[in-house]
């Protein structure tokens, strides 16, 4: 049986075409809040998790409706939005929209944390749902004499949050004993502080590290970002996205350095950032630790950063 019983042309019905598949909408959701240029079909296939080929196929058909341009030529072809088209106007406000929810649900979420006390050391994102009305879980780091506690208030406040995003929400709550078992690559950091971004997936160390063990770690690391800001420049779009969104939830104490690198990304230039990240200089100490882009890296680009100092921190 077909379902679908009738033709609609794409003269009247153009939406059909343009988020008819999956694909489409999820390259034009890349290329409307993910990028600030052009991009490749390679590239725009592994932000938006498909194949090359089915990309690729997807941006074709985007580009042969009128969607989308193509820059350059041959082999090295990018694409971009057609931002002249008053439907493609529409739609990227469409996935603003979308984004601006989910951020507004991530503020309401962190407020209602903060209204309790003891305040927890982490709270992170855990799942996302897998379909529509499937639970959004939460995992929390807290203190073992106030984690239950703390759990059974949350759940309390977030009752409200439930209604008036229309989803459900677990929470998962856990001591530090507790996290050892986790893999904190796969989730998404919300509040607090999460814990060190490799600690789960190498043996743990029985001795005591010393101050330098850590600032080594963290040198490495900040080596390696380097190297991703120069490869990819959204980084630090979404960078300061993450920053604006701490700062308009106040983070009292936080506020001065998160001013601070809002500063140093928008003034300095790709090359000096390289070279800010990795300096021994007494701001560039002070401010590692706190550096917003380790903030915004997903599960995967965490994994890439770590599995690249692999090597060179056990010589």
């Amino acid at each position: 049986m077909r379902p679908i019983v009738s033709e609609q042309d794409f003269l009247r019905h153009p939406l059909n075409e343009l988020l008819g598949t999956r694909s489409h909408v999820r390259l034009l959701r890349v290329m409307s809040n993910e990028v600030d240029g052009p991009l490749a079909a390679t590239d725009a296939a592994k932000r938006a998790g498909l194949t090359v080929p089915g990309a690729q196929k997807a941006l074709g058909r985007l580009f042969r409706a009128g969607f989308i341009s193509r820059v350059g030529g041959g082999r090295k072809h990018q694409y971009e939005i057609r931002f002249s088209d008053k439907l493609m106007q529409a739609t990227l406000k469409l996935f603003q929209a979308e984004k601006d929810r989910y951020e507004q649900l991530v503020r309401t979420i962190k407020k209602e944390i903060k209204d309790l006390i003891p305040h927890p050391h982490a709270v992170w994102i855990q799942s996302f749902p897998r379909e529509v009305g499937g639970p959004f879980t939460l995992g929390l780091l807290h203190n073992t004499r106030d984690l239950t506690n703390f759990v059974r208030q949350l759940r309390i406040k977030l009752n409200q949050v439930e209604k008036e995003f229309d989803l459900t929400i677990e929470l998962e709550g856990y001591t530090k004993a507790d996290i050892l078992d986790l893999d904190l690559h796969e989730f998404t950091p919300l509040y607090g502080i999460m814990p060190s971004l490799d600690h789960t997936s190498r043996p743990q160390i029985k001795s005591p590290l010393t101050r330098l063990e850590p600032d080594r770690r963290m040198l490495l690391l900040s080596r390696e970002l380097a190297k991703a800001i120069q490869q990819d420049s959204s980084l630090l779009r979404r960078a300061k996205n993450h920053i604006d969104s701490l700062l308009h939830d106040d983070q009292g104490m936080a506020n001065r350095d998160l001013m601070e690198w809002r500063g140093i990304l928008d003034n300095y230039s790709v090359q000096q950032l390289a070279r800010f990240f990795t300096s021994s200089s007494e701001r560039a100490n002070r401010l590692r630790q706190s550096n917003p882009l380790f903030a915004i890296l997903n599960a995967d680009e965490k994994a890439q950063l770590t599995n690249a100092i692999e090597g060179t921190d056990d010589t």
